[in-house]
């Protein structure tokens, strides 16, 4: 049931989202609820379910209604629910130590039990993180030891699978198990049922710092802070956490200027954030997130199955003015995942070059026909509504492409549709402008996340190499445990996607913000030290501080 402060919040959310101005009629600092919240925009769709997302939105709201079994750091990760492990000397057998004091938002102790479950149905379901575990965990031989010790047993060793654990966020079975449907559309054996998919669309079944308590999957969640929650926070930790289904300026100007939104998405131009932090003497922060932009080239949709003419694209886009005019705070790519990623190789990366551009388009199996006749090649350049920016790099490329005889058609999608898009081969667009972020902070998070096949009907690629060889290049990196092999591995890696030219790769990632000047956030405001490279963990309501309205 839902209680007055609840019900005053949700009429709140539906006079901002009906378009009604709230800042002449409600003063945020007589507000008869004293609460504090932290909010922040969004590209949408989000997930709640942590086992159906892996985009920057997802991944946020599973750092604070959920809790991994280890926590991610700029060097590794730390314990969380797990505190302590062994590894065997054949690095096949994880045994975990978990904590004992720590309870479900529903109030049930959480054992091994559910972390079992957790990794189960991950893996079962096959969405979402599933491709970091699926291939690897032997769930017939992993076992539950007791309450608070579990053993993950792998097929073959797995380099890289303590620092994937950071995307095992821990799920209530009992809840999930109450109330899951027999009658759904997807059910999953041998439960039958669909192991709480439908319920988890709208509710949360963690142990995370908030606890959600209304959710619209169109464009809000809102989590109250939860408090028998076990971990840090941070004294001045918000009361509330909210998520809203932003990125258009207008919706987030109006918003930030009544209070309603503190930290403004990420998406906004350059200078939008600065115009609205300079209009409300607010804040503004930035992080390397271990992302990188990458307009991801179809390479087996004519004309971009061609080497030569994917390299003509590389070397006809204008680099240095995307920086300049579009993602001041963003840099040049030193090579083809962010140098702050463990086993990133610094190599010699495309720049423009016109005539360099021309001459590989006249090397390929369609000149001189694509030059003469462009538009029967006019090459799709698809971006997301969700960042304006991008519009400008898509219309940027598209003018580059002019300038070497081609035709570019600049594409709007919103985010939905291109990832749905992104799931077909056939469906995929020539070109998709997409960043992405590290899963862990390893080259290899990218480079398989990116490369691999297990992840190419994802949002994450639209290259479709499908190469074999690559793959278990990919795969034995993985699985090497010494870390200065794997690393090793990796630049081998890099070196041969190089030499595909299967993507422009446009900078790396700086995600930057506006934000309240009564907001405190670590991560923005000292990021070499707080900053996470890892996606979804910057936005950590827990330790972001909000001062109550007396002391603003």
């Amino acid at each position: 049931m839902l209680n007055k402060k609840h019900i005053a919040v949700l009429v709140f959310g539906i006079l901002v989202f009906s378009g009604v101005a709230l800042s002449g009629c409600v003063d945020p600092e007589e507000e008869e609820d004293p609460a504090t919240f932290l909010s922040a925009g969004f590209a949408w769709p989000t997930e709640l379910d942590p086992a159906l997302g892996t985009d920057a939105s997802s991944s946020t709201a599973y750092t604070n209604f959920y809790d991994p079994l280890v926590f991610p750091t700029q060097e590794g990760v730390d314990p969380w629910i797990a505190e302590d492990w062994e590894i065997s000397e054949d690095g096949t057998v994880y045994t975990f130590e978990l904590r004992d004091d720590v309870t479900f938002h529903s109030g049930n102790e959480m054992t091994a039990e559910d972390v079992m479950f957790s990794m189960e149905r991950l893996t079962t379901i096959g969405e979402g993180f599933a491709f970091l575990f699926a291939d690897f965990v032997d769930l017939e031989e992993s076992e539950v030891v007791d309450d608070y010790t579990i053993e993950f047993v792998l097929e073959e060793p797995h380099g890289v699978f303590l620092p994937s654990l950071s995307r095992l966020y821990i799920v209530d079975e009992e809840e999930v198990l109450d109330n899951a449907r027999e009658d759904a559309d997807l059910i999953y054996e041998p439960w039958g049922n669909d192991l709480g998919r439908d319920y988890l669309l709208e509710n949360s079944a963690g142990t995370g710092p908030y606890e959600v308590y209304e959710a619209d999957v169109t464009d809000h969640f809102y989590g109250e802070r939860f408090e028998d929650y076990w971990g840090p926070m941070a004294d001045n930790a918000a009361d509330e956490f909210r998520m809203y289904a932003l990125g258009d300026p207008g919706p987030e100007r109006s918003m930030f200027g009544d209070e309603t939104l503190k930290i403004t998405s990420e998406w906004l131009e350059y200078g939008t954030v600065t115009e609205i932090a300079e209009d409300h003497d607010a804040k503004t922060g930035a992080y390397f997130s271990g992302g990188a932009f990458y307009g991801m080239m179809h390479t087996q949709k004519e004309p971009l199955d061609c080497i030569h003419v994917r390299k003509a694209l590389a070397y006809a886009f204008d680099y240095e003015s995307q920086i300049d005019d579009i993602f001041p705070e963003s840099e040049l790519p030193e090579g083809i995942v962010p140098s702050i990623l463990g086993g990133a190789l610094e190599m010699d990366m495309p720049r423009q070059n016109v005539e360099k551009a021309q001459e590989h388009l006249e090397d390929s199996e369609y000149y001189p026909d694509i030059v003469e006749n462009p538009d029967d090649y006019a090459i799709e350049i698809s971006w997301t509504g969700a960042v304006p920016a991008t519009e400008h790099v898509a219309g940027m490329l598209a003018g580059d492409l002019e300038d070497i005889g081609l035709v570019g058609e600049s594409n709007r999608y919103e985010w939905g549709a291109l990832i749905d898009a992104m799931y077909d081969k056939e469906d995929s667009p020539h070109i998709a402008m997409v960043w992405v972020t590290a899963q862990y902070p390893e080259a290899g998070s990218l480079l398989e996340a990116r490369y691999h096949s297990r992840t190419a009907n994802t949002w994450q690629q639209n290259e479709w190499l499908l190469d074999d060889d690559l793959d278990q290049l990919i795969d034995e990196a993985l699985a090497e445990p010494d870390i200065d092999e794997r690393f090793a591995l990796y630049e081998q890696i890099q070196e041969d996607i190089m030499e595909m030219y299967p993507s422009l790769f446009l900078h790396t990632q700086f995600s930057r913000h506006a934000y309240q000047d009564y907001v405190t956030w670590p991560h923005a405001e000292n990021p070499e030290e707080y900053a996470v490279p890892t996606i979804g963990y910057n936005i950590d309501a827990r330790m972001i501080e909000v001062l109550p309205h007396d002391e603003r």
